[in-house]
């Protein structure tokens, strides 16, 4: 059983703006497995593999921007079991202690950020992992300084170098999950 995640609490924390904001404002295409993109008018080529954060929502209501190079926390305690660049940033791979039954283990992905933990790290729940990657994007009309974030449970066996964006819904080592029930828990 996957277990509750502080998530967001913990971002706020560490932005310094848990005083202002209560949570996420998302907008139509940025959930998990939506085919429609948020950032163009148009279709995504294959359905999103996450979710994207972009926005907070403040205590009256409306929609802010993340804190510029916001500091990202993991979902749970874990380890960094990969890391690879991406058209903003990096992506870092997360391992975490979940195991399905079958040998499966749960894995948290961290895309367009700038890594503040070395590959093997050690990482607790409440710590930064990385921060929003700013700059310029490279080969993509997506908008930067936004944090992707997808959730799955890795083959056995399976090597998180093997992963990678532009297949991971193909990939037979991941079976992606939904991470907004450890991210926005309904209240």
């Amino acid at each position: 059983m996957i277990q509750n995640s502080q998530f967001t609490s913990t971002f706020l924390s560490l932005n310094h703006v848990a005083e202002a904001c209560t949570g996420w404002h998302f907008l139509p295409g940025m959930l998990f497995n939506e085919t429609q993109a948020w950032w163009k008018k148009g279709t995504r080529q294959t359905p999103h593999e996450g979710i994207d954060l972009l926005f907070l929502a403040d205590r009256d209501g409306q929609r802010r921007e993340l804190p510029e190079q916001g500091l990202i926390p993991p979902l749970w305690d874990g380890e960094v079991i990969a890391m690879f660049d991406d058209f903003l940033g990096s992506t870092v791979v997360v391992r975490h202690s979940v195991m399905d039954g079958q040998g499966w283990r749960l894995v948290s992905l961290y895309g367009h950020v700038h890594p503040l933990v070395e590959c093997g790290a050690q990482i607790s729940a409440d710590e930064p992992l990385a921060a929003v990657a700013t700059g310029k994007v490279r080969g993509s009309s997506a908008p930067p300084d936004h944090l992707h974030l997808s959730v799955g449970w890795l083959a056995p066996g399976w090597r998180a170098t093997e992963l990678e964006w532009p297949s991971l819904w193909r990939n037979p080592g991941i079976v992606l999950i939904d991470p907004l029930p450890w991210v926005q828990p309904k209240a």
